[in-house]
């Protein structure tokens, strides 16, 4: 029986003793169906990530061993952290979404600790993202004052370290913007409608009575 059929029958006018019995092997049955092919999109998007970060990693490493500039080398060990970082929230994301293949004790139970896992470290890259700004502008100006510093009046150095607090503040919000509409594109909607479905399936069973 698909869930659009037993919601139009839920919502009949009819009494409820001639309503179908929606049992708990129906609702798991219902919940696998509807939710394989979500977490089987998310586990894509999350590889698709997970192989990005691997190739910057292993070209962050190469331009680091080969930059001839320090500068570089030290931009290029910052990626290698980013890509590590990375990497580790990539992982613990298609861990989580790989337990569904054998989840323990109530499915329905178990997708939500699987939704609310997942905003967690959506929530977790987002913010890792905003503070890699700050970051690279310390990076960035901490690089300008070591090459630069000895060589120009402290009024001029003060310029070009204002320059890179104001590029960074200016970036803020299209990045945040940009950031969060990629992690909805990739992620966030198909939660979305795993949320909205578990919802929907809430809504099928019949409250006890009183």
């Amino acid at each position: 029986m698909e869930l659009d059929n037993l919601r139009r029958q839920w919502q009949q006018p009819e009494p409820a003793q001639n309503r179908p019995a929606l049992g708990a092997a129906e609702l798991s049955r219902l919940l696998a169906k509807k939710s394989g092919s979500i977490v089987d999109q998310l586990r894509r998007n999350a590889r698709l990530e997970l192989g990005i970060n691997y190739a910057l990693l292993l070209a962050s490493l190469g331009l680091a061993a080969l930059a001839p500039i320090s500068w570089l080398r030290l931009f290029s060990g910052l990626l290698v952290l980013v890509a590590l970082i990375c990497i580790y929230y990539l992982t613990r994301k298609l861990s989580l979404l790989r337990s569904l293949d054998d989840p323990a004790g109530n499915l329905r139970a178990h997708l939500l600790h699987l939704t609310a896992g997942l905003r967690t470290l959506i929530r977790f890259y987002y913010h890792f993202t905003l503070a890699m700004l700050p970051i690279s502008a310390l990076v960035v100006g901490g690089l300008a004052v070591a090459r630069v510093g000895a060589h120009v009046a402290p009024s001029r150095l003060l310029l070009v370290l204002g320059v890179v607090v104001g590029t960074t503040a200016l970036c803020y919000w299209p990045v945040a913007r940009a950031t969060r509409w990629y992690l909805q594109r990739l992620y966030g909607q198909h939660l979305d409608r795993l949320e909205g479905q578990l919802r929907e399936l809430d809504d099928l069973v019949p409250a006890s009575p009183v």
